[in-house]
């Protein structure tokens, strides 16, 4: 009998436990609740304070390469261990400097320049070069080959340079390798276009001469060294890079001269890309879909989307002339943008904080560059000194059709935010009310009884 009083004893005080364990577990659920809905209350205060409500009004409502550069001749030390070497004969295209320029218009001040004329001596440091003329233009391929001489009158355009110049990067190698990796290419294809032959070196020559045409003829000089290029120690030929130079670059065991001589190669097939009638260049935006937004932090324009006619269409840049306050480019998310280079796919949003207008309205000039695939030009550049060489500006410019707008917002009454904020505040009241009684229960002792 006592054992039955006992176990009936145990089976109730079992009962109790998992009833108090549940007790307390809905107590601490409580808790969390409550403290669950302190912390929504913190964050609907914040949100309360940006909150505005935003109205919309309609408005009522390009990169140029310099003029003239000055020259400058850096020396390369490891140039001896850069330049390419023939192992199997010892024939070495040499390489010792950097032809550069200096100009304002330069990013850091300075740009590579590449030799048109082999044949012709370096120039000095500190010689202004002048733009001349267009690598599309047929010019003369040796103006003057000295001044006793008479001109020789075969020209040729060299539109190829524009795609040495785009896609040099791709024979690798550190700044200076590149730098020399470059020039053989132009100096290759030049030799090219000017008509002559891998398989020949040419000389000039007296008009009326045997063999002669056009002042220029094949040379009867057989060359089986490096030396055989000078003639009491003048460069003798009119091509570039002599024969052996491009027998050496063209040897299966030259894997950068093969490099070369394809880049070489697809600047002959792409001319077309960068000649002819490609169609007139536009730019437009359509001004009365513009509108302004304005909210406690910034005013802002809507997504501005410049469009052309031309199918070529591929970025454009944007620059502010002069404005209220600090204006920044940002995208359809608020991001800040490299305005000068925008994708033509991707529009655009001005803004200015509200605190820099100093109760003026947004007021903007800006202008728009479009460019344009393949709508490319490069330049020659000349000095006075005419046994100096021509140069080819490392510099591509990219023709554009350039618009500029005038935006000013209409008075924009600052947004009211009163009713917003106190919907806001009252909702956070009675949370925090909840969610302190809550927390009151949870804290009552977990053993305390009615009375």
């Amino acid at each position: 009998m006592s054992s039955k009083m006992s176990s009936k004893r145990q089976i109730k005080r079992s009962k109790e436990k998992r009833n108090q364990d549940k007790m307390d577990k809905a107590m601490n659920d409580v808790k969390k609740i409550g403290i669950i809905s302190c912390c929504l209350l913190a964050v609907l205060l914040v949100v309360g304070i940006f909150i505005s409500n935003e109205e919309s009004y309609a408005a009522d409502f390009l990169v140029t390469v310099p003029e003239q550069f000055t020259s400058s001749i850096r020396q390369v030390e490891n140039g001896n261990e850069i330049m390419i070497t023939d192992t199997e004969n010892g024939h070495y295209i040499p390489f010792r400097s950097v032809f550069e320029g200096s100009s304002p218009l330069f990013e850091n001040g300075i740009s590579d320049i590449y030799c048109i004329d082999g044949r012709l001596g370096m120039p000095n440091s500190g010689k202004i070069y002048v733009k001349s003329s267009s690598v599309k233009d047929f010019i003369n391929i040796a103006p003057e080959y000295s001044e006793e001489t008479e001109p020789i009158s075969v020209t040729a355009d060299y539109p190829g340079l524009i795609y040495i110049l785009e896609n040099h990067e791709t024979l690798g190698g550190t700044e200076d390798e590149n730098y020399y990796y470059t020039q053989l290419a132009v100096w290759w294809y030049v030799d090219l276009a000017n008509g002559y032959s891998d398989e020949n070196n040419y000389e000039y020559c007296t008009t009326g001469t045997e063999g002669c045409n056009n002042n220029y003829k094949v040379s009867d000089v057989v060359e089986d060294n490096y030396d055989d290029r000078y003639n009491e120690g003048e460069y003798r030929f009119l091509n570039n890079l002599t024969r052996l130079d491009k027998e050496t670059l063209s040897k299966a065991n030259q894997p950068i001269g093969l490099r070369i001589k394809q880049l070489v190669t697809e600047a002959i097939n792409h001319e077309s890309d960068y000649a002819g009638d490609k169609g007139n260049i536009d730019i437009n935006i359509d001004e009365s879909n513009i509108t302004y937004t304005m909210n406690n932090d910034y005013v802002e324009t809507s997504l501005i989307r410049p469009t052309s006619s031309n199918s070529t269409f591929e970025s454009y840049s944007v620059s502010i002339n002069n404005s209220v306050g600090n204006i920044e480019i940002v995208d359809e998310n608020n991001n800040v943008l490299d305005s000068s280079s925008i994708s033509a796919d991707q529009g655009f949003k001005l803004r200015v904080p509200i605190s820099e207008l100093n109760n003026e309205t947004f007021k903007a000039n800006i202008t728009i560059n479009a460019y344009y695939k393949d709508y490319y030009d490069a330049y020659i550049y000349k000095t006075d000194n005419i046994n100096a060489q021509r140069a080819l500006l490392g510099q591509i410019e990219k023709q554009s059709a350039s618009t500029s707008l005038n935006l000013e917002a209409p008075t924009i009454p600052t947004p009211d935010t009163a009713s917003t904020s106190y919907l806001v505040y009252g909702i956070g009241a009675l949370v925090i009310i909840a969610g302190i009684v809550l927390i009151v229960v949870a804290k009552r002792p977990n053993n305390a009884k009615k009375k």
